[in-house]
């Protein structure tokens, strides 16, 4: 079982890319007089105990073991040359490529992430333009069934002074609502089907639709129960998301900017042919 997860090891952290040492760095062994750095295995070390290993005086000294046997193996690789071989050299490219773009991207976390001044600005902005956008939240209750004369029924029901809510739970075929009597709650009409959105936007408050209203799920008898402004989300509770995003743009705009400013010319065609 040892020897089992000895060769995962080897095979699973080859992948990992470690940095240069200086020669007078700390080292945790030698091999045939080459140093393996202490740093190397920190690093492998983290690597492990962030996916759930445990950090114990026993892992550490089987870790050391492991890259003790690593050093020997990649030892035993360059004496036969493998790392002049055109395989090799096109692995290592396409691995340094990607260990300069994930060390790059966490240089741009670093010096872009918006202070704490920048992000209450962006929210504020966004707030204030979302006031002035005037966006709308409605309080429906709607009945659906399958078929447009069943749907003219219940309107002729209502006009007679029948109750929305009992004829919903009777009526309704939407399951999810039919129990509370039909209500959806609160929402912004994008929640909704285009026909469904259009019809609550052109309703007045306390307003049943006169005809029945068609979309794909079948014929709806709406209610709106109540309009009000869209409740725009406290600071606190969009911080992370705002960050997120302030730091995305700024990292695609400047990504943006650098190809933009290099000169770039595509040779060939990369279709299959």
């Amino acid at each position: 079982m040892l020897r089992k997860y000895i060769v995962s090891m080897l095979l699973v952290t080859a992948t990992l890319s470690f940095p240069a040492f200086a020669a007078d760095e700390e080292a945790v062994a030698t091999v045939n007089g080459v140093a393996v750095p202490k740093s190397r295995f920190d690093l492998l070390l983290t690597s492990q105990t962030t996916q759930g290993q445990q950090d114990t005086p026993a892992f550490r000294e089987e870790l050391r073991e492991i890259m003790i046997t690593r050093e020997v193996l990649a030892q035993e690789a360059r004496r036969r040359k493998l790392n002049e071989n055109d395989e090799f050299k096109q692995q290592f490219d396409a691995m340094e490529q990607q260990l300069l773009l994930t060390v790059l991207f966490n240089t741009f976390i670093e010096e872009m992430t918006p202070s704490e001044e920048q992000m209450q600005a962006a929210y504020e902005r966004i707030k204030s333009e979302n006031a002035k956008l005037g966006e709308k939240e409605y309080h429906v209750r709607h009945i659906l069934v399958k078929e447009e004369g069943a749907a003219i029924e219940i309107i002729a029901q209502l006009d007679g002074g029948a109750d929305f809510i009992e004829l919903a739970k009777e009526n309704s075929d939407d399951t999810g609502s039919k129990e509370n009597g039909g209500d959806l709650g609160w929402s912004a009409p994008q929640r909704y089907v285009k026909p469904f959105a259009d019809a609550i936007a052109s309703m007045q408050k306390g307003e049943i639709t006169s005809t029945p209203v068609k979309t794909d799920f079948g014929y709806h008898v709406i209610e709106l129960v109540d309009v009000r402004v869209a409740a725009f989300p406290p600071y606190d509770q969009v911080k992370e998301q705002l960050r997120k995003e302030m730091l995305t743009k700024a990292r695609d705009d400047l990504i943006g900017k650098l190809r933009a400013d290099a000169e770039i010319e595509k040779i060939g065609s990369v279709l299959a042919e």
